[in-house]
């Protein structure tokens, strides 16, 4: 089958673009459609075939890198990697129903993750995860009424905070997650002055991590996750779900 065939354009606001892109290359990938060793195309040329930014598409590889989907061999491409069966089926086995009892257990996930991530992020934050995270809170002031951007570059931010701690393993798990929270993520910004709230405490997060605030950092965080809880909530009740 032709490349430029393989590949479907992404449709926007079903999700973050990035994520999209990843889940269907790995569902090529369970699929047989691409096989360990292939190379995927360049990184122009795959943005073009899906319709969505080189950025989009970058992104969605360290994500694929992180889930032991594919190795990027700098300078030369990246490849489907050889890895066990169950490493398909991370974002699968995370795409239950999108119930309220579903995004209760996502929620709880991230206040068991997050609050440590923000604790270790604060420690070990580099100049470039600063800089991720400070355009994210430009990004997001700039999209306060609008969903379809708010919530990737809310996701940017929770995503650069994972990367600061060093850890792979929390951009394994929690990336998936987020992404998953996105339908609830809408149903909280219904709530008056939900973005705004969230703006607050993503600059108090990004100050303290600044200042290596590790304590602060945790309890700012576990207060944010709860205030967006809270927004979920009272849309779930206003809508009678």
């Amino acid at each position: 089958m032709e490349e430029s065939t393989l590949y479907q354009p992404v449709r926007p606001g079903r999700g973050v673009l990035s994520d999209q892109v990843a889940y269907q290359i790995v569902d090529l990938i369970a699929n047989d459609q691409l096989q360990v060793g292939d190379r995927l195309p360049p990184l122009d040329e795959l943005s073009s075939y899906l319709g969505v930014s080189r950025t989009a598409v970058r992104e969605a590889i360290k994500l694929l890198d992180a889930w032991g989907v594919v190795t990027v061999k700098h300078g030369v491409g990246t490849f489907v990697a050889g890895h066990p069966e169950h490493a398909l089926t991370v974002p699968f086995r995370l795409s239950a129903e999108r119930s309220p009892e579903t995004f209760a257990h996502l929620h709880q996930i991230r206040v068991a993750l997050e609050p440590d991530i923000a604790y270790l992020a604060a420690g070990k934050a580099q100049p470039e995860q600063i800089a991720q995270m400070e355009e994210a809170i430009l990004r997001m002031d700039r999209a306060l009424g609008d969903p379809e951007k708010y919530i990737p570059a809310d996701v940017a931010f929770h995503t650069a905070l994972a990367e600061a701690t060093g850890n792979a393993l929390f951009l394994l798990v929690l990336r998936p997650v987020i992404d998953l929270l996105a339908d609830a993520m809408r149903l909280s910004e219904q709530t008056q002055g939900a973005t705004a709230r969230g703006q607050a405490f993503h600059r108090a997060l990004l100050a303290q991590i600044k200042a290596g605030e590790a304590d602060k950092a945790g309890k700012t965080m576990r207060s944010h996750l709860d205030q967006v809880w809270y927004d979920i909530v009272a849309q779930l009740d206003h809508n009678g779900r």
